[in-house]
Order: C-alpha cells, then sequence, then structure tokens
C-alpha cells in the first residue's frame, strides 16, 4: 500500500536558515518584532550531522502534528504559497519518512557556522524525518496550482493505512503525482551546501548562476541565431545594435512596422534572465516598441522562443534587483 500525505509550510528560497514568509499563526504573530521570518521550517531541506532531514509541518488546528499508527515509509510532498504569486508549489519531498506524531527539539549541529558567523539561535522543532529529500529550487517553483481542500488545511494523508482513500482525496493525489513527475527533472535529491546554489552572489562574477562565462556566451549567440531565424520566417529584416547602448540587441523591420528586440537565452527548459539598467530604463520602461524574446532550449535542435511586450513580461516574471553597484561618492571641498 502506497502511504502518502501533503504538508504545507512558509515559503522559503532554500529551507536553510534563511526567512519564511507565508500567513501562518507563528510569522502572523512575529510580523515586526525581533523574531520575524524565522520560521520553524526555515531548515527543513538542511541536512543533519548524518544526513537526516528534519521537517516542521505548522500545526493543524493549533494541535497536531501528522500522525499515523504506522508510522515508517511515507511520501510526503511538501507546499508552499509563493508570497508573491496566486497559487501554491510544490517545493520538495520526502521519501521513506517517519511521522513522529509530536514536536521535537531539534538536533546538535543543524544551525551551521558560516564564515566566522553563526546563524541565530532558532527556536524551532521538528515532526517529520527522512534520509531521503528532493528540493526544487526556486527558479523552477513556475507551476502554480490550486485547490480548496489544500488552502484550507496544513496537511493531509491520501493514502495509507486507515485513510479514507475518497474521490477527493483520489482526485488530489492525480494532482499531486503529476506535479512531482513533471518537477523530477528540477529536482534535487538530498540537498546539502555542495549541491544547493549559494543564496549570497560570487563578488567576483555576479552572474555565476547562469553559468560560465564561455557557457553564456555560447547561449546567448545560439539565442540570438534562434531569434534571427524566427523573425526572417515571419517576413523580417534586421539591424544588429548591440554596440549602442540603447536598451535592446536587434532592430526588426517590415513595412512600417519597427520591433527594437532585446534577446534572452538559457540552455534550460525554465526561462530565466537578467536586465540591465540600461535594458530596463531605455527599454522596458519607456519604449513601446521594445520586445524581450526570451529563448528556452537555447542549445537544443528546437529551442522554445517567446515574445514578451512591456505589459506582458511583468505579468509573466518577477522582476528584482540582482545586483547593486556601491560608487564611491567623493566629498565636496570646503
Amino acid at each position: 500500500m502506497k502511504k502518502v500525505l501533503w504538508v504545507k509550510f512558509g515559503w522559503s528560497d532554500f529551507y536553510r536558515g534563511g526567512p519564511v514568509d507565508g500567513n501562518f499563526g507563528w510569522l502572523n504573530d512575529n510580523k515586526g518584532k525581533k523574531n520575524e521570518g524565522r520560521g520553524h521550517e526555515a531548515f527543513n531541506f538542511n541536512p543533519g550531522p548524518d544526513g537526516t532531514y528534519y521537517c516542521y509541518v505548522p500545526p493543524q488546528k493549533k494541535e497536531y502534528a501528522p500522525s499515523n499508527h504506522d508510522p515508517n515509509g511515507w511520501t510526503v510532498i511538501c507546499l508552499a504559497k509563493n508570497p508573491k504569486r496566486t497559487g501554491v508549489h510544490v517545493v520538495g519531498w520526502y521519501e521513506d519518512a517517519t511521522l513522529h506524531g509530536e514536536w521535537l527539539d531539534p538536533p546538535d549541529g543543524i544551525i551551521k557556522k558560516r564564515g566566522d558567523a553563526v546563524h541565530p539561535a532558532y527556536d524551532w522543532s521538528y515532526c517529520i524525518t527522512s534520509k531521503t529529500a528532493y528540493f526544487i529550487p526556486p527558479k523552477y517553483r513556475r507551476m502554480p496550482f490550486s485547490d480548496a481542500s489544500i488552502r484550507q488545511g496544513k496537511y493531509s494523508f491520501l493514502e495509507g493505512p486507515d485513510v479514507d482513500t475518497n474521490d477527493n482525496k483520489k482526485r488530489v493525489l492525480k494532482l499531486l503525482e503529476g506535479r512531482l513527475k513533471e518537477m523530477v527533472p528540477f529536482a534535487i535529491k538530498n540537498p546539502n551546501e555542495g549541491k544547493l546554489p549559494d543564496p549570497e552572489l560570487d563578488a567576483a562574477d555576479p552572474l555565476k548562476g547562469f553559468g560560465t562565462p564561455e557557457h553564456r556566451k555560447k547561449v546567448e549567440k545560439a539565442a540570438e541565431c534562434a531569434v534571427i531565424e524566427y523573425y526572417k520566417t515571419k517576413g523580417y529584416t534586421y539591424e544588429r545594435v548591440t554596440h549602442l547602448p540603447c536598451g535592446y540587441d536587434f532592430v526588426f523591420t517590415k513595412g512600417r512596422l519597427e520591433l527594437h528586440v532585446e534577446v534572452k537565452g538559457t540552455a534550460s527548459s525554465s526561462p530565466q534572465f537578467f536586465l540591465t539598467r540600461n535594458e530596463h530604463g531605455k527599454g522596458l520602461q519607456s519604449n513601446p516598441a521594445w520586445r524581450l524574446v526570451m529563448v528556452t532550449s537555447a542549445l537544443s535542435a528546437a529551442p522554445d522562443i517567446t515574445e514578451y511586450n512591456a505589459v506582458e513580461l511583468k505579468r509573466a516574471f518577477d522582476l528584482e534587483p540582482y545586483v547593486y553597484i556601491g560608487s564611491f561618492i567623493p566629498k565636496p571641498e570646503s
């Protein structure tokens, strides 16, 4: 018999001690206080010294942690709501997990040193453990869904001993199993410090998360070639203007129609890009003819191409500052 349940907790990018966001009692009660953002689930995908994962789940009806008379061997599907978007996301899952049915104190060594600093002391607990975890990095959490039963609860058993597998539970199980199947290619098995991206940028190369400089150049050229062919088949002629500080890479023209196209490419199937200040200011913010063309799977034989105008881009993507440059301001002479 399969043993499956879903659990829902606060949103965190990496669950390695960073801030947690969500509409839960502890998080709401501590807004504006010293403990703001320090949710118990902050370490849900941070392994202990022996490789065990310790998962916190908010209490259901303020009392109960997930429990079953047969507590071992469960698949636990972990859900969280992105505070910036609608819908719930799969952020990871555990296999062969143990349900303790109560909240326990964490073992020593979960809160690790980083350099000379130590994470602030957390007053946190856990109720599920597992040796096998799958983590979905934040950039791949792009398939939200919504279901009334998931919105209303903190956890729910879908299949297993003494579980009433009614039609609603069967429907939700089918939905979540489909999501897991879609997420498998992006999941990191047994995440740890070596496998997960560093939430802090590399000062020597802030774009390191987008691959090596050589890889980025290869993707960039492939994306540009794909976009040129895309517009040529639509009857456009083109002029490359990458050498000009105009906020876009190409001018595509067909009759009286002129498009100013900024090309972004990635080798993955998940769209992700960065904009320079020039592209953002002179293009996105102020140029009606400006378009961003996103090329995913750019190095494949069949890259996927999507065109966005400014309004469509802001609807489809979160646009946040990625790097700030500090420039010294000389003091005026007295």
